[in-house]
């Protein structure tokens, strides 16, 4: 597809396939397409056959993943500070801390779920206590978050839409107590602070924030859960990779920025065409939904030399896995630093990390690229 369609019309979907490394960047970066679901033709049929999904769908276009400007600049104010890269710098201790009593509950088995026991409560347990929300809670905002992503992907079936409407009504149900304590007993955390500016009144309406909480808890894990398990896996069937980063640590920063080209946990990305746009030959009509591949970008051998081998030491490594452009992850540090942590923690701690024989199960959507379980033997 790349190589003979790199911009190739999907009839059974009824959306563009974009590639192309040089395509999927520069739709990205093109503020001509636009995120939310309220103009997509493809949402009109599907409201007629699930009324239900309406309130969802206004729910997720209230948050800065799926508004366009002024709206996303003045949500994504709110919160940016919070995920700077200064501010994750000052968080590494602690994220290390909870790394290694990850570690310290499970290494005298011999043997873990990367995916279960470390991978998944890492990242939900910074995101929710950087929200000010219960860890114990985890299982709850887990199952939750799952039934959110698995309908995701562009061809969902609608049992899959049903539960993530589920999920959202019961997710704010949930949050909106929560957000009604801090309104009484403001603490240190995101909910206070964006609480604050809901009530300052134009910043941030009651329905917004609701939003913003369920994008940011979701968000916060799921991808970088499926980051560290990635690497693990990429890790474990390179061995010679394996062995080199074990004997220079240091190498740990181009070898995360190498996994997330590798193996990148978000493979799809949708925008919609806001006027009439040429794209790589192809005439896109406003309106049109577009796809694009960031997996197959990042394995654009125009953009990258030898894509398909696992080189962390790799360098001017300019991958797609955080977008680019005005809706670049705002999590990006965050994320790139827990999975530094994660894998620096594993390879010290447990540096013998084998992979049971078993064959890996990957998670559906496809839109979000992670196994179910790693089991490893050490």
């Amino acid at each position: 597809m790349r190589k003979s369609a790199p911009v190739m019309w999907s009839k059974a979907g009824q959306y563009w396939l974009i590639s192309s490394y040089e395509q999927v960047n520069g739709v990205f970066r093109d503020v001509h397409y636009e995120k939310g679901f309220q103009r997509w033709k493809t949402v009109s049929p599907l409201l007629k056959l699930i009324p239900q999904l309406a309130e969802q769908l206004q729910s997720r276009n209230r948050s800065m993943l799926n508004v366009n400007p002024p709206d996303h600049t003045r949500l994504r104010s709110l919160v940016n500070k919070a995920f700077s890269p200064s501010m994750v710098s000052g968080m590494r201790d602690h994220i290390g801390a909870i790394a290694t009593k990850l570690i310290d509950q499970v290494e005298a088995k011999g043997e873990m779920d990367v995916i279960n026991d470390f991978a998944f409560i890492l990242p939900l347990t910074v995101i929710a206590e950087m929200l000010g929300i219960p860890v114990s809670d985890r299982e709850r905002l887990r199952n939750w978050s799952h039934a959110l992503t698995e309908a995701l992907e562009p061809s969902a079936a609608m049992p899959k839409m049903l539960m993530a409407v589920k999920a959202n009504k019961e997710m704010t149900d949930y949050l909106r107590p929560l957000v009604e304590e801090r309104r009484l007993n403001p603490a240190a955390d995101l909910i206070s602070a964006l609480v604050q500016a809901e009530e300052e009144g134009s910043k941030l309406t009651v329905d917004e924030l609701m939003a913003n909480l369920v994008l940011l808890l979701v968000a916060g894990h799921e991808t970088t859960v499926n980051l560290i398990g990635n690497s693990v896996i990429a890790l474990l069937r390179n061995p010679e990779q394996f062995a080199l980063l074990k004997a220079q640590p240091e190498l740990i920063e181009s070898a995360v920025d190498e996994f997330l080209r590798y193996d990148s946990p978000v493979q799809l990305v949708r925008r919609m065409a806001g006027s009439d746009l040429e794209l790589g030959g192809q005439q896109i009509l406003e309106g049109d939904t577009v796809m694009l591949l960031t997996g197959a970008a990042n394995h654009d051998p125009e953009q990258f030399a030898t894509p398909e081998k696992l080189d962390i030491t790799r360098q001017n490594n300019k991958y797609l896995s955080f977008g680019a452009g005005i809706h670049h992850c705002l999590g990006s540090s965050l994320a790139k630093a827990e999975g530094r942590i994660a894998l620096n923690t594993l390879l010290t701690r447990l540096p013998n990390l084998k992979l049971k024989g078993v064959e890996l199960e990957y998670r559906r959507p496809f839109a979000l690229r992670g196994v179910k379980a790693i089991p490893v033997t050490f």
